[in-house]
């Protein structure tokens, strides 16, 4: 690690500034691969995976070869018998918790607070017109009787939903995927809409979250949300088939969510710009550059590997998430026209989706520790260099730093950002949103990918038989084989 000087105290200024006029030419922008994303054109050499790094990774994948071969090969040619089906995947990986609870209610709804995105979710407004959905529901007046009143609950601020249908502001790419193709037929990407409550048992118990409907197909206006008369499935369905399978398309959905919106936008191609402009603006001994570097080791390359092998054509994502390639990256671009550095700092995005009040949210109560103690090292750390507000306006690699990371021309880099830094609250606002989101917020949405989206039954990446959309096609009561056929197919 390089003994940290800042501009006006560099012992060799002239080889300080030869060195940055290399490191801007070896990092040019790319603005055509997805715009308005911008990311890097061709990967430098010091980005490079070190060898330690490529054997760790040779290792983990050793480990994939043998279970892949102890699958039983019969298994890949014939139809799904049923779901335990899916267990005979994992002969030496350890078998994911999650089969054996995945179709319960409490691991449907703790999910939406710990599992692998815990992003979606948000409380529901009293005047949302999402809500009058649970209003036209008769049964709940029976079937929650004496706890369960829709316009106290909503006042109070209990109910909750998490929103696929392309109509919400947050979230509108999914109005755009029609669906891809395998090699039996269509894929598709349900649009549901699941209503959760906030159930509070007794003044000792803090209570717990309960799923109370799901409607599927819910609108097909992408500017606004208006009530269908689709089918809302609820837990008193007679057929409990039928509310399994609501559940279902609510994991397709937030599978195609996590993987395009959370995890690749909104983690590895937001924090892509940081990576390049600190390499382009910040001498390597500047105090900001070596506290960020460590954070962006092997982003650029991780990054630039997915266009490669992730999201191309005949990819994985190409293959297994619902929509086809093309659909898929538009929401990567639905999900960067809704982010910006300021709203998702940590604090703001959960104050921001009303799930600061919630009483149990592992996500956030975890998250907020993290986030509070890289806080206070880069509170310390950057008030060490930037004693006084005029040290920081004075530096010139900052405040270049700044200006081409605000920049807006050819699409921009990073929404939000401001373009000339003034006081060191500011920069430390900034600098803790990047490390936080480098670091903790890729770790929650990507290690948890083994536990909740390995085992395909819980978090199908598509579904494979169309979904009802309207009241009519929906009378007849779900069968296992229609659930079958539904989620994905061995081969």
């Amino acid at each position: 690690m390089p003994q940290p000087f800042l501009p006006n105290n560099e012992p060799d200024p002239q080889q300080r500034n030869d060195n940055l006029n290399r490191q801007r030419q070896a990092y040019e922008y790319d603005y055509e691969y997805l715009p308005p994303l911008v990311l890097l054109q061709e990967i430098p050499a010091i980005e490079n995976f070190s060898a330690q790094y490529i054997a760790e990774r040779v290792v983990a994948t050793a480990q994939l070869i043998p279970n892949s071969l102890a699958t039983n090969v019969k298994s890949w040619l014939d139809p799904l018998d049923n779901l335990q089906d899916y267990e005979d995947f994992f002969t030496v990986l350890p078998l994911p918790e999650v089969a054996e609870v995945y179709q319960t209610n409490n691991s449907f709804a703790e999910q939406r607070l710990s599992g692998a995105n815990p992003l979606v979710i948000r409380s529901l407004a009293q005047d949302d017109p999402r809500g009058q959905v649970l209003e036209r529901i008769p049964s709940f007046q029976t079937d929650f009787e004496p706890l369960f009143d829709v316009p106290k609950e909503l006042a109070a601020g209990n109910i909750y939903v998490s929103d696929y249908t392309g109509t919400d502001p947050n979230y509108r790419g999914p109005a755009l995927v029609q669906g891809g193709t395998h090699e039996q037929g269509r894929k598709y990407l349900p649009k549901p809409l699941a209503f959760f409550w906030w159930r509070s048992i007794g003044v000792s118990d803090r209570g717990k979250l309960v799923p109370i409907a799901i409607q599927l197909d819910a609108s097909t206006d992408r500017n606004v949300y208006t009530p269908t008369q689709s089918k809302v499935y609820t837990p008193f369905e007679k057929n409990p088939l039928d509310w399994l399978f609501a559940k279902f398309c609510v994991q397709i959905a937030d599978a195609n969510h996590h993987e395009m919106n959370t995890h690749l936008c909104r983690t590895h191609f937001v924090m892509e710009p940081f990576a390049i402009v600190t390499a382009r603006q910040l001498a390597d001994n500047h105090p900001l550059s070596v506290l960020l570097r460590p954070h962006f080791l092997f982003m650029l390359t991780n990054n630039h590997l997915g266009q490669q092998r992730l999201i191309n054509a005949g990819g994985p994502v190409d293959m297994l998430l619902a929509g086809n390639l093309a659909e898929s990256m538009e929401l990567v671009k639905d999900a960067y026209a809704g982010w910006n550095i300021k709203d998702f700092a940590l604090p703001t995005e959960i104050a921001n989706r009303g799930m600061d009040r919630i009483p149990h949210y592992p996500y956030r109560d975890d998250g907020m520790l993290v986030w509070n103690a890289i806080h206070t090292f880069v509170k310390d750390y950057l008030n060490h260099f930037y004693p006084t507000p005029q040290l920081l306006v004075e530096d010139p690699e900052l405040q270049a730093w700044a200006a081409e990371l605000a920049d807006q021309n050819n699409g921009g880099k990073v929404k939000g950002m401001l373009a000339k830094i003034q006081i060191v609250e500011e920069l430390i606002e900034i600098v803790t949103t990047v490390i936080f989101i480098c670091g903790p917020q890729h770790s929650a949405v990507n290690y948890a990918q083994y536990e909740y989206m390995t085992f395909a039954a819980n978090m199908p990446l598509a579904g494979y038989r169309d979904i009802p959309n309207e009241k009519a096609d929906a009378q007849e009561s779900v069968t296992e084989e229609q659930i079958l056929a539904l989620l994905p197919p061995y081969k």
